[in-house]
Order: C-alpha cells, then structure tokens, then sequence
C-alpha cells in the first residue's frame, strides 16, 4: 500500500514550507519603504492613549521612515477608530488586522507594542516605545532608554539596533 508513502511526502513538504513573514496587503505596504516602523493598538486601552502622539511625533521626525498603527480583530467600529486616531493626534495609517494574522505573525501579545521592520517584514526591534511605563499602572516622570527612536538613529546610520527586543507592557492583545 502506497499510502504511508505520500504521508511522508506530504509531511516533508509542509515541513519544508516557511510561512510568509507577514500577509501580503501588510508586506506590500511595509515594502514601499525601506524601514517601517509599526504601533499596535487598541482605542480602549489607556497606554495606547498615552503614547499614540509620541508615536505620531517619532514617524514626523523621522520622516525617510513610514509609520504605520495596526488594530487587531474586528472589536472596534470605524467611528471608535477614528474617534480614537482624533483624541490621540495619531496621525499614521492604521491597518485593520481582522484575522489576527499580523499580530500572530509578529508575535504581538500587548497594546501598545512597538516593531521596527525593514522593506522584507523583517523584525529589526520589537517591544516598548521607552522606559517610562514601569509596570501597568506606573509612569515614571524621566525615562532614560528611548528604545525605539535609538533603533531608528542607529538604522539611519547603517546599523543594526543594539537592543532588538524589549518585554512589551500594555493592554492584553485579545485572540
């Protein structure tokens, strides 16, 4: 019986398959420019308030880099978005991520979290905006480490960020 046989095969091709980095509609904005930097958010979490217009005036500093918010799921109607976008001066495009599929792709578990990525999808940095917030709840009045805006400085400068990756704090990312 040649059945076992064509498992086999099927089980070595799917084994040999790698999974595209991001969508398609997402890959093809992030490739439009060289770097991309990307805020995930949520229009009911307070964290997302606070840094939205940090994170509008980063992507208007560095204007050579594109920035982009995502919100994941389908929670949110379009007035709560733009209600949102409106209060917080959060000037990027938001992308609608329905499916969750971005957010699992990058391994997204909190809002705000932050990513830096290349014109592949690739995740140049990924985690906190900054210091300031210590744990849910806690600010800190002067923050020290600027993760974010120190990988962009870096790439800007032909080089690879020195911190890739932070533990994100912020509002659960709802599956």
């Amino acid at each position: 019986m040649k059945l076992p046989n064509i498992f086999a095969l099927i089980i070595l091709f799917l084994g040999s398959c790698k999974p595209d980095p991001i969508s398609s509609n997402f890959k093809q904005i992030v490739s439009l420019n060289e770097y991309t930097i990307v805020m995930f958010i949520a229009p009911d979490c307070p964290l997302c308030h606070s840094l939205s217009t940090p994170f509008s005036k980063l992507g208007k500093e560095y204007s050579n880099i594109q920035s982009i918010g995502v919100i994941s799921g389908n929670y949110y109607s379009p007035m709560e978005i733009n209600n949102f976008a409106k209060e917080t001066k959060f000037k990027p495009a938001i992308f609608r991520d329905y499916t969750h599929q971005i957010a699992r792709q990058l391994n997204a578990t909190v809002t705000p979290e932050f990513y830096l990525l290349n014109a592949k999808g690739e995740i140049l940095y990924q985690g906190m905006m900054d210091d300031r917030i210590e744990r849910l709840g806690s600010y800190k009045q002067q923050w020290e480490n600027n993760y974010l805006a120190d990988a962009i400085q870096l790439i800007n400068k032909g080089q690879l960020p020195k911190i890739k990756k932070t533990n994100p704090i912020g509002c659960s990312l709802e599956y």
